[in-house]
């Protein structure tokens, strides 16, 4: 639903804009010279004529409103393309697919669950295995759970909606790891990172 109104402000806001470009490149219409027909009486010779022919035009006023209008289109716009973009959430709930390359090759689905900005995830194949997360904008933390007898640190970053990257550094081996939004479908690989660990 939000998405489906960030679309239609969007819409509007680019309408808008296109709009008060085409206000702001209109002329100005033109000053009438009140008390002047443009025509010559009967009365009004040869060079009466003459004399207004060569009669020089008044000036035209320069109106300010153009670029005012340009201004705050401009003003909408940036304020619209910030909301839309720079100030985006990434959504890290549902299944993700880890793979893993270090010390260990390994593949590992891992469901999130929770909200946008914190919630718990776990190997989907391995229930042991599991913590809490939180998302700062485009910043993942994973913090494995207290009590399981061993920690890590887990880090990484959205590459876009549906990828992230990063690290996982336990008992001092370092993994970096891709993960793709989506169910594993080729198994997980052996050994496991807490083994490895276990064996240093």
């Amino acid at each position: 639903m939000i998405k489906k109104q960030q679309k239609w402000i969007a819409l509007l806001v680019v309408c808008t804009f296109l709009w008060l470009m085409q206000v702001s490149t209109m002329p100005m219409a033109a000053a009438s010279t009140s008390g002047q027909t443009g025509v010559a009486s009967a009365e009004q010779g040869p060079d009466y004529v003459e004399a207004v022919s060569h009669k020089a035009a008044p000036a035209k006023k320069k109106s300010i409103l153009p670029w005012i209008l340009i201004g705050v289109g401009l003003l909408t716009v940036t304020a619209v393309v910030l909301f839309l973009v720079v100030l985006k959430n990434y959504d890290v709930t549902g299944s993700w697919v880890f793979v893993l390359t270090g010390p260990s090759s390994e593949t590992h689905q891992t469901n999130f669950t929770g909200t946008k900005k914190s919630g718990n995830w776990v190997w989907a194949h391995d229930p042991s295995t599991k913590g809490t997360y939180t998302v700062d904008g485009k910043n993942l933390t994973m913090v494995p759970g207290i009590g399981d007898g061993w920690t890590a640190t887990i880090t990484g970053t959205f590459t876009s909606k549906d990828a992230m990257s990063g690290t996982w550094i336990q008992s001092g081996y370092t993994w970096n790891w891709t993960a793709t939004r989506g169910t594993s479908p080729s198994g997980i690989n052996s050994p496991s990172i807490q083994a490895l660990g276990a064996e240093k």
